[in-house]
């Protein structure tokens, strides 16, 4: 069934209708499909001219292998332009665009209806009906003119396939879900920064050059956060704001769990005192990212705080993480930019507070007290500031696969399906870096995972992620700190400080900041602590005792002697088709000699096996004839050997009489 669908992402340039046709010139390489919304209730696709000569539609139509849409009036695309051409007036949500719709301008739709399911689009030229390009998705069909390989997925209502190459390979390579309003950055969109870096760990820090930073404001702070209501960052704004400093705050309306309490009454707080706080949340079908997942700030237009905790007291003071504080005016512009277009309030995914919630009640808060200083050391460095879903999953992959001594990743989250390495992630990126000397290592969280579970959680994930032959470790709550909420990545001599977790969603449809810090000094100072929360090397010794021997009586086989972490996992394979878990077990063996296997998983995931045989006296048999059970299968052999053993004694006596007699 087809429905009308909608339209899409950032027309930079739209076309110029009714102008000379002499400046025109049809170019077959240079007019591309750009966007494709065909979910929802209207539908929309827009073209790019990518050479360098204005372009005319009327010498081109678009073609769903159904219907046409056709231009019989002149409609110019300016070189480097777009135009976008929709079924009917889109909905609000989709602003600051101008529009080309069915019925106007001289366009002419038949039976043009792009189905939700699957479909193709083909720009044809007019003159001769060649296809100048093609696009295909859902179950649509591949083998249409134009088009290589598999198509590109289904789309959903209120999203859009997104032209994201430079170059065009006709595959769905070319191309990559996104939604209108996102910022689309790319490689070389930022640039690199020259900053000054002052790197801290959390709890040790207890978030001390967050605060540091904050206190120096004197114009204005800029807040995008997943989860805020740490009492004293919120008594340190209110602070601010009685100082004169602007404070504008975004933050998540919809987070796993709800919005915290505390977070509701603090915020309501702030914007009493003239704080602007917004959340970005759905009105049912759109919103530009599945969360807003950040965890940064910018102070003044000169300074950037990123880390990878949310900022809430249980997060400074229990967490692993890792954070920076990065002077630069050069990098906190560009963050500006990135901050305003993401709380831009002309689209309808941001409410202001005090509408979601207006009826919240505030809460006093005590005075702020200053902080100690710091203490931490500065270093310069060159930052690249990275976004997801703009451009997160393949700078993470250039730089993990141009890596040439070292990456040591600890991580919350780990997306299971990786653990296949023919899947395109960091994963897979890990092992080609393995396999050509580089020193990987990988921790992972697994404080409120079950090892006996044997759940799709990081203890199994990193069981498998040592079977693809990647080092890997799980680490748990413990004495320094309570939970490992970091999602650090140290490659070479360069540092991810981010909120990107290694999953699908963190990389393809949250907002998410990474700060990839260049610096051998910073990238050391993060690696000593990766260096200690990865443990000294780790000692496994299996020894297995046997107790008891006689047939319908319980043996118990104990391995409790063996040195061995804490949480390491023992399973007996004992020849009944059963497996037993536990560091000792009893069992019932028949008569004879049984072979058995001890399979050892330790919390890393590494796994031991050890063979071990059990000889048990028949109930009424001797020890002798239990001593000789094992041996009976190999008599045929020993008779043999027996035989050919004699027929060389034999031999050799002969050969004695023969020298006797000169022979």
């Amino acid at each position: 069934m087809k429905r009308i669908a909608a339209i899409f992402a950032i027309v930079l340039m739209c076309a110029v209708p009714f102008l000379s046709d002499g400046t025109s010139g049809a170019n077959s390489e240079s007019l591309w499909l750009y966007e494709i919304m065909p979910a929802g209730s209207f539908e929309a696709v827009t073209l790019y001219n990518a050479g360098g000569v204005t372009l005319n539609l009327r010498n081109y139509y678009l073609d769903d292998g159904e219907g046409t849409v056709k231009f019989t009036a002149d409609i110019f695309i300016m070189p480097k332009g777009f135009v976008t051409i929709a079924s009917k007036t889109p909905e609000e949500w989709l602003t600051g665009r101008n529009v080309y719709v069915h019925g106007t301008y001289g366009i002419i739709a038949k039976q043009f209806i792009l189905a939700d399911a699957g479909d193709e689009v083909m720009l044809r030229r007019a003159s001769d009906k060649q296809v100048i390009d093609a696009f295909v998705y859902g179950n649509g069909d591949t083998e249409t003119p134009g088009w290589k390989g598999d198509a590109f997925p289904k789309i959903s209502a209120g999203k859009m396939a997104l032209r994201w190459s430079a170059f065009d390979t006709d595959t769905a390579a070319d191309w990559k879900m996104s939604v209108a309003g996102r910022t689309e950055e790319k490689m070389a969109s930022s640039g690199m920064f020259d900053a000054y870096v002052t790197p801290f760990a959390f709890p040790d820090s207890k978030g001390d050059p967050v605060f540091t930073a904050l206190e120096g404001a004197s114009r204005e702070v800029l807040i995008s956060m997943y989860l805020l209501d740490h009492k004293d960052i919120v008594s340190l704004l209110m602070l601010l704001l009685d100082k004169g400093v602007s404070v504008t705050i975004l933050l998540e309306g919809s987070p796993v769990g709800g919005v915290p309490d505390t977070e509701i009454r603090y915020m309501s707080a702030l914007r009493e005192k003239g704080a602007e706080v917004n959340m970005i949340k759905s009105n049912g079908v759109y919103k530009r990212y599945d969360l807003v997942h950040n965890k940064y700030a910018v102070v003044d237009s000169a300074v950037v705080i990123v880390t990878s905790e949310n900022w809430r007291e249980s997060s400074f003071n229990g967490n692993r993480g890792w954070g920076a504080v990065m002077e630069s005016d050069r990098l906190a512009e560009y963050m500006r930019y990135i901050f305003f277009a993401d709380n831009d309030t002309s689209r309808i995914d941001i409410h202001d507070f005090k509408d979601i919630y207006p009826k919240a009640a505030s809460i006093s808060l005590p005075s702020y007290k200053h902080r100690p200083e710091s203490g931490y050391e500065t270093f310069t460095a060159s930052v690249k500031p990275v976004f997801s879903p703009d451009l997160s999953f393949d700078y993470l992959k250039r730089e993990m696969l141009s890596a040439a001594e070292r990456i040591y990743s600890e991580q919350m989250s780990i997306q299971y399906a990786w653990t296949d390495a023919t899947v395109e992630s960091p994963l897979s990126w890990s092992l080609t870096a393995s396999d050509s000397g580089v020193d990987v290592k990988i921790l992972a969280d697994v404080t409120f995972a079950d090892a006996d579970s044997g759940a799709r959680d990081n203890y199994t994930a990193v069981s498998l992620i040592n079977d693809m032959g990647i080092e890997a470790r799980t680490i748990g709550g413990g004495e320094n700190f309570g939970l490992t909420h970091n999602k650090g990545v140290i490659i070479d001599d360069t540092v991810w400080i981010s909120s990107v977790n290694w999953t699908n969603a963190a990389f393809m449809n949250n907002r998410e900041f990474a700060a990839v810090i260049y610096s051998k000094d910073v990238a050391d100072f993060f690696a000593e602590y990766f260096i200690s929360d990865w443990g000294p090397d780790i000692v496994v010794d299996i020894v297995v005792d046997v107790r008891g021997g006689t047939a319908g009586e319980a043996i118990v086989i104990d391995a409790s002697s063996s040195v061995y972490p804490k949480g390491t996992v023992f399973e007996w394979d004992i020849g009944d088709g059963t497996v037993r878990k536990g560091v000792k077990i009893a069992a019932l063996f028949p008569a004879g000699a049984t072979e058995c296997v001890l399979t050892v998983t330790i919390p890393s995931g590494s796994v031991y096996e050890h063979e071990f045989t059990v000889t048990v006296l028949p109930r009424d048999g001797s020890k002798e004839e239990a001593f000789l059970a094992p041996y009976v299968k190999y008599a045929p052999i020993f008779a043999i050997l027996l035989i050919i053993f004699a027929a060389a004694v034999a031999r050799g006596i002969r050969g004695k009489r023969d020298d006797r007699k000169g022979i």
